[in-house]
């Protein structure tokens, strides 16, 4: 009897890109920025250089405050989305300042077998607050 190739379950993808997620906001906490950055492919840094993010993530806490809590809200994974990766896992997060709050969305590619993470999008929106 053959045997078929099997792609991991969706959670197993969600699982290892929470791993690389809980670095990604635990190196930003610290300001640990050099640790920070080899988490993202060099996709990611095709529009802006990682000094430049490095950068923009200071001027980012200079404005809302400190690092203080994070919650994932969602989470999605879509197999063969991308032609550059076999599948694409997106976690959105809610995290806390000092003076405000994000929704974060980070997007990882991956290979097939949810190995070969990094991160090729982070989106940072501030919503409006009356």
């Amino acid at each position: 009897m053959p045997m078929a190739c099997s792609t991991p379950p969706n959670s197993q993808f969600k699982q290892n890109a929470k791993q690389i997620g809980d670095q990604l906001f635990g190196h930003l906490a610290k300001r640990e920025y050099s640790q920070l950055l080899k988490l993202y492919d060099k996709r990611f840094f095709e529009r802006i250089t990682p000094a430049g993010w490095a950068d923009s993530l200071d001027k980012l806490e200079e404005k809302v405050g400190r690092f203080q809590t994070l919650k994932q809200t969602s989470s999605s994974v879509q197999h063969g989305f991308n032609r550059n990766s076999p599948a694409t896992t997106v976690l959105v997060y809610r995290v806390q300042y000092d003076k405000t709050y994000s929704i974060q969305k980070l997007t990882f590619i991956s290979d097939a077998n949810a190995e070969n993470m990094r991160v090729v999008g982070h989106y940072i929106d501030f919503p409006e607050t009356n």
